[in-house]
């Protein structure tokens, strides 16, 4: 006999969960062999749709944050919609609000126009395919012109990178 009592409900252990991201962690320092940190305390969220990602007191990225999983309690009705909405009997019923709100947002998939690609295509095989540290300013100045962010060409970039050089081995031979 373990003392543990295996005849408690299930719902007196469930917990929401949620990721609350604290202070900086970026070794700024760190190609030097010392250790320097920004100072930043908290990790704010920027206002920019195309980086989300980095912290609007710091300037780093979210994974340089160390991160906390915090676990709340569930409120006995949502408990009890989480539990209706995984009952196979209930399979075909529509979510109440509680459970709507606990679905996760998913961004909107970047599209280009047919131009944009095209004139993305020549610029990239005008840089050889790699973005080099002397072309910064070049490739801002195409972004600006685009009406795109870098990053969002950058990822453009290496994600049509190989397609792109498959053609032109194909079209050689």
């Amino acid at each position: 006999m373990s003392g543990i009592n295996v005849n408690l409900p299930a719902r007196a252990f469930a917990f929401e969960q949620s990721v609350v991201y604290k202070e900086c962690k970026h070794n700024h320092a760190a190609s030097l062999g010392r250790v320097s940190y920004d100072g930043c305390h908290e990790f704010l969220q920027g206002c920019d749709e195309n980086n989300p990602m980095l912290c609007a007191a710091c300037g780093c990225h979210r994974s340089f944050h160390r991160k906390l999983t915090v676990y709340n309690p569930i409120a006995q009705t949502q408990m009890d919609n989480v539990v209706n909405a995984t009952s196979p009997s209930l399979a075909g019923r529509v979510d109440t609000p509680e459970v709507q709100k606990m679905k996760p947002k998913r961004k909107k998939r970047t599209m280009f126009t047919p131009e944009q690609r095209n004139r993305m295509m020549r610029f990239a095989e005008r840089l050889e395919w790699r973005p080099q540290r002397n072309n910064n300013d070049e490739i801002q100045r195409f972004c600006l012109e685009m009406g795109i962010s870098r990053r969002m060409f950058l990822v453009w970039l290496s994600n049509n990178r190989r397609r792109a050089t498959q053609n032109s081995t194909t079209s050689v031979n």
